[in-house]
């Protein structure tokens, strides 16, 4: 028996990391374990080292893998962004070898196994949840469909109609979980690929027992915190030193920090093994670490923190459930910049119950968290994920897709990709525009590149802009934006505008929105003036009409 596992495109080639197959290397552990030929595609790092690719040049790449694996077993591991593509896949799969079996697994397959099997009868199965236990009792039975009944989390096509099988259980020890078969990949391709940037993924455990309206996280892993124990951690670090030489890992976790209690056993188990030479990065919320425990983790290697804010409303953090307390958040900051961990967060823009008062104090705390220290803020369009209790308040409403900088070319550049997200919006939440009385999805696209560019390209001075011309974050980005469309600056175009770019033309559009209107031969330079507060109204030439609150009037749409 043989199985190919595949990892369909995920990130624009244009962007700097490749979605690395962990979920599939941890599967490739368990048929290492059982003596099972596997291989691995991963097409997301083809794209990113090939670049785009027509449809009828993919074609001939997947038509001569398909009939050269030496296999009828194909598994496709899909997440939301990759599932249009996973589907495409299975699709050409089928039709180069129509005996072939094709499985779906993953985060997006699991939260709508029933309809993707409705809709795509050119897939097999789809295995829901945690595919390690429940693919082991496939290799058992050898993929004998009269003996798949009774085996938890499958729904597979049976006598014409679908075959639903009980909920398969969480696996209650990570320890049992296989070590990863790096063998699979070639390391040095993600290196080139990602230009030397590249750090290991290290699954160390799953799961956030929190509730937030728009997360997808526990529906895969219901709400059930689970980490592996620092001894298998510390094993899987010295795996890959001894065997590949890395020394930074990026800890794959929703939440690492969850158990104050296993964070200081972790420490505790690093310093006694001396293993305090690896760095090590994690994801967090705020109120699930402190000061105390920053310098604790950073003495054994904690390097970096990702979390994610979502909204910088107070508002907002208790509509979405994050309840997060931003009094909490700057000295962690602070701390973290002193120790040299560099931190990055994330905000959400978009959500329907959001105003302009709450777009504004997004921006002008991730603005604020920049200057204090934070490495890098990004903000993102909401997406509605299938299963959330966001999807199921606007399943129905989606009716506009979402041209966002999220959704890679590949997805729109073939017609039956294009299709299947126009006819099965359900399926394909992800990719529409989550209705909004306020805001369009076009409107909320463009703030969010223009908050992304400002923020982390130029913060210093977007920030004497807003404090000494009293402009809100939404006025600026409105006068920003119709000096760049009168001028064909095309800066939502991710892929060609860089923020060293949007330093230069933030510049000029300064020069022609403020500056040119000086005529004083003040003392004082242009610069000077946004650098200190001062009466403008006293420097001849400078009055110029305000823009008007866009809270009191309609925005673009």
């Amino acid at each position: 028996m043989k199985i190919c596992l595949i990892n369909p495109p995920t990130t624009d080639p244009s962007e700097r990391n490749v979605y690395f197959p962990m979920a599939l290397l941890t599967l490739g552990g368990v048929l290492k374990k059982m003596e099972v030929e596997a291989d691995l595609w991963d097409f997301d790092l083809f794209f990113k080292r090939s670049g785009n690719l027509t449809e009828a040049a993919f074609g001939k790449i997947l038509r001569a893998g398909v009939l050269g694996s030496g296999t009828d077993l194909f598994a496709i591991s899909s997440i939301c962004s990759n599932f249009p593509m996973a589907i495409y896949i299975a699709k050409q799969i089928k039709e180069f070898k129509p005996n072939a079996y094709v499985v779906m697994g993953g985060a997006q397959p699991s939260s709508v196994p029933q309809e993707t099997l409705e809709r795509f009868p050119f897939i097999d199965m789809v295995v829901a949840g945690e595919g390690e236990v429940t693919l082991r009792r496939l290799i058992e039975v050898e993929f004998d469909p009269s003996k798949f009944e009774g085996i938890p989390g499958l729904f597979y096509r049976e006598n014409g109609g679908i075959k639903i099988n009980p909920k398969r259980e969480l696996v209650p020890d990570m320890d049992d979980l296989p070590l990863p078969d790096y063998s699979l990949i070639n390391f040095s391709d993600y290196i080139e690929a990602q230009h030397g940037r590249f750090m290991p993924c290290l699954e160390v455990g799953r799961g956030c027992p929190f509730h937030c309206t728009f997360c997808s996280t526990s529906l895969m892993w219901e709400k059930d915190f689970r980490v592996k124990s620092s001894r298998r951690i510390v094993e899987e670090m010295n795996l890959l030193n001894r065997d590949h030489g890395f020394s930074d890992f990026n800890f794959i976790h929703d939440n690492f920090t969850t158990s104050r209690k296993f964070v200081l056993d972790f420490c505790d188990y690093l310093e006694k093994s001396g293993t305090q030479q690896f760095r090590w990065s994690v994801s967090s919320r705020t109120d699930c670490i402190d000061t105390r425990r920053l310098q604790t983790t950073h003495q054994v290697g904690l390097r970096g923190l990702f979390f994610g804010i979502e909204t910088g409303s107070a508002k907002m953090q208790a509509v979405i459930k994050k309840n997060l307390d931003f009094n909490h958040f700057e000295p962690i900051i602070q701390e973290g910049n002193r120790l040299g961990i560099g931190s990055t967060t994330a905000f959400i823009l978009g959500f329907p119950e959001e105003d302009v008062d709450d777009m504004d104090a997004t921006f002008l705390r991730a603005l604020h968290y920049r200057l204090v220290g934070t490495e890098r803020v990004f903000f993102s369009k909401l997406a509605a994920l299938t299963g959330t209790s966001l999807y199921r308040d606007n399943l129905g409403k989606f009716g506009e897709m979402s041209q966002t900088s999220t959704i890679n070319p590949q997805n729109y550049g073939i017609q039956y990709v294009r299709d299947i997200i126009r006819d099965y919006p359900s399926l394909f939440s992800s990719f529409y525009h989550v209705p909004h009385e306020k805001f369009s999805a076009d409107y909320l696209v463009r703030f969010v590149e223009f908050a992304n560019l400002a923020v982390n390209g130029n913060p210093k001075f977007v920030s004497r802009v807003l404090e000494t011309l009293e402009w809100t974050p939404t006025q600026l980005f409105k006068r920003w934006d119709q000096w760049a469309e009168a001028g064909s600056i095309l800066y939502c175009d991710y892929r060609q505008y860089s923020p060293e770019l949007f330093r230069e033309d933030f510049g000029r559009f300064m020069e022609a929105e403020f500056f040119s209107r000086i005529k004083s031969r003040d003392s004082f330079s242009k610069w000077e003036i946004l650098g200190n507060r001062r009466d403008l109204s006293s420097i001849p030439g400078a009055q110029f009409q305000a823009v008007n609150n866009p809270s009191s009037q309609n925005h673009p749409n």
